[in-house]
């Protein structure tokens, strides 16, 4: 066999390195894992292609995934525009299709989460054991044998704090940090422009730091004219389609959502009555358009297009099409009377983002009921090393409650809890730094990561009921890797420090 070329010679000493690299390490655990559980019988769903509300309708999305995408209003056009492509292009499977790409996304989350470690400063085996435990939690990794859009949105979010550890800090890596925080925010409408306004600015601002304090103006323009040509393009696509200049034009049913099931149901006739809020407060949200069609004004879509002019999706059991154009004025009144609840009511608000701060660490317990024996067994270790409080999610005294009235044993985890209040505090000491210009090479990253954080939770709680564990695992993954990457440390130093004190004390 003739040897190989000098090239590739090269490319195969780097895929040897990568593999035996944390990065490579920890993607390969992770990935015998996955495997485990799929030989066990953990299966990859594709129910959620049938009912989920943020999809263009399947057969719709089949048929035309790109000018289906264009048509869309409801969401963030990327994930629809991939699972589209997927449906349409692929030779395979709708499910094995789907399952390789977000198997894939996810061998990759990890790898970068082992990378970030070790570019942190954490040892080979801190990076590979703390990005393999943050993998495998079982809310993460279930994830992955879903079509939602969970797992992209956690690996463009790990991605984008992988960037900002690199050692580089040129124009390249500043269009990278622009494309990666736009990516996000095309496929997660949680991640406002406004979120990416102030990821650009604190990195922007730490670039110029970088080169002396000097404006980096050409390289800045640059990097921020693709979130702006980006997203800023999607919604004036938005505006002059469909008048709503937003990502996301659902956001006021959103927000009825979050607000009047937590009202007293009296409270809600008394609204009612005196004009404050209409009808479709009384409905509720995120019904069958037939329910509000006699509270609006008569509707015809403007577009023909069927992702506009569908009301329902085609399946056995009737679920709505939201991308209806006609739902769009229905989505506004629907925002108008949740303002007004929140003005007549402050304190339902309140009751409501405490319920959710609260859900927000409560574990998902659909793992306990895998047929995998590997699902099952990571449940279970996770409510142990996960410090899983047993306690109850209830909705008793709600007015209309969006689950019906709800008691519902949970297990909320204190160490998710504890390792989030880390990163949170260690971000604010970076921050500091920063601004002293005493910053650590790390500290940029675990600014972001912290901002990262608290933005999830805010905008998780406050706009939003019932869905919290579900947005929890999108920074579940830096939450575990960064906090265990901190907390560590820590540890090994307080017991280095016991046996020292104890023949002190002997002596």
């Amino acid at each position: 066999m003739p040897p190989l070329p000098d090239r590739g010679r090269a490319v195969v000493g780097r895929i040897t390195g990568w593999g035996r690299s944390p990065a490579g390490v920890a993607a390969a655990i992770w990935s015998a894992v996955y495997l485990a559980m799929c030989a066990t019988g953990q299966r990859f769903s594709t129910v959620y292609l049938d009912f989920g509300w943020q999809l263009i309708p399947r057969e719709i999305l089949r048929a035309d995934p790109i000018a289906s995408t264009w048509y869309l209003h409801i969401q963030p056009p990327l994930w629809n525009l991939t699972v589209g492509s997927i449906l349409r292009w692929s030779p395979l499977a709708d499910a094995i299709s789907l399952q390789l790409l977000q198997f894939v996304i996810a061998a990759l989350m990890v790898a970068m989460l082992a990378s970030i470690v070790r570019r942190l400063g954490g040892g080979k085996t801190l990076a590979i054991v703390a990005a393999v435990i943050a993998g495998i939690h079982p809310d993460v990794i279930g994830n992955a044998f879903q079509p939602t859009y969970e797992m992209p949105s956690a690996a463009l979010l790990v991605a984008l704090v992988w960037l900002l550890t690199a050692e580089r800090r040129d124009r390249r890596w500043f269009v990278a940090v622009g494309c990666v925080t736009s990516a996000t925010a095309l496929t997660r409408s949680l991640y406002h422009p406004a979120w990416i306004v102030v990821v650009m600015a604190v990195v922007a601002w730490q670039l110029c730091r970088a080169a002396g304090g000097r404006a980096q103006w050409r390289t800045i323009a640059i990097g921020c004219a693709i979130p702006l040509l980006t997203v800023g393009g999607w919604m004036v696509k938005n505006e002059v389609m469909f008048g709503r200049a937003t990502l996301s034009s659902w956001f006021g049913m959103n927000m009825q959502r979050a607000v009047i099931p937590v009202l007293p149901a009296a409270d809600l006739e008394r609204l009612h009555d005196a004009g404050t809020v209409s009808d479709i407060a009384v409905v509720g949200p995120f019904g069958n358009y037939d329910l509000y069609k006699p509270y609006v004004a008569p509707c015809a879509p403007a577009h023909d297009h069927p992702a506009t002019s569908a009301p329902v999706r085609l399946n056995a059991v009737v679920v709505p099409n939201f991308n209806y154009e006609c739902f769009l004025p229905v989505f506004d009144q629907a925002g108008s009377d949740a303002w007004a609840v929140i003005k007549d009511s402050p304190s339902t608000f309140i009751e409501g983002r405490l319920w959710s701060a609260r859900t927000w660490f409560a574990l998902n317990g659909s793992s306990a009921e895998s047929p995998s024996i590997v699902m099952r067994t990571l449940d279970r270790a996770n409510k142990v090393v996960g410090v899983g409080i047993p306690g109850v999610i209830s909705t008793a005294g709600w007015g209309t409650p969006i689950y019906g009235t709800l008691e519902a044993d949970a297990n909320f985890s204190l160490t998710l809890l504890a390792l989030s209040l880390v990163v949170l505090f260690a971000s604010v000491r970076a921050a500091w730094r920063l601004w002293r210009r005493a910053a650590r090479p790390a500290d940029l990253a675990v600014v972001v990561t912290g901002f990262i954080v608290l933005w999830t939770f805010a905008s998780g709680i406050v706009f939003e009921l019932g869905e919290q564990a579900r947005f929890r695992t999108m920074v579940d993954p830096l939450v575990i890797a960064i906090g265990l990457w901190l907390v560590v440390p820590w540890i090994a130093v307080a017991f280095r420090r016991r046996p020292a004190r104890a023949a002190d004390t002997q002596g």
